[in-house]
């Protein structure tokens, strides 16, 4: 599903709609800002179908998440005949570009959305991990 928001983000917003109004770059940037905030959207709709996991789980998720991810889009660009210096352009921060952002949020959504939005499902071994460190933490202030 992310997969097909993110088709329609790049073919229909960002050239058709963005790119003609502001441009290459700011196109890039409204784009990539908006594929960040529905990455977190569905870390956080997939884990509300997990009953039970522990932050292991989630930095595994976002790993797997991450590769595939790199993996689809260096296949696919290739494919279709990029040029690895045409696929690294999106991957210069100092240019004003947005990608290793997005790869970063692949990576971490899960693991902030886990542990944030929800805790209760995190395994009784880690909660209470994080229980003895919190009372650990009260204890010396």
């Amino acid at each position: 599903m992310e997969i097909l928001v993110s088709g329609f983000n790049f073919f229909v917003l960002m050239n058709l709609i963005y790119k003609p109004q502001w441009g290459a770059l700011v196109a890039h940037q409204i784009g990539m800002s908006t594929r960040i905030a529905y990455i977190f959207i569905f870390a956080y709709f997939s884990l509300r179908f997990v009953k039970e996991y522990d932050t292991r789980d989630l930095i595994h998720v976002g790993i797997l998440w991450l590769g595939l991810k790199l993996l689809f889009e260096w296949v696919g660009s290739l494919a279709i005949g990029r040029s690895v210096e045409e696929i690294l352009i999106g991957w210069n921060i100092f240019a004003g570009y947005m990608w290793p952002y997005v790869l970063l949020t692949y990576l971490l959504s899960n693991l902030i959305i886990g542990i944030l939005f929800a805790p209760s499902k995190r395994s009784a071994g880690t909660q209470s991990k994080n229980l003895l460190t919190k009372n650990t933490i009260e204890i010396m202030l």
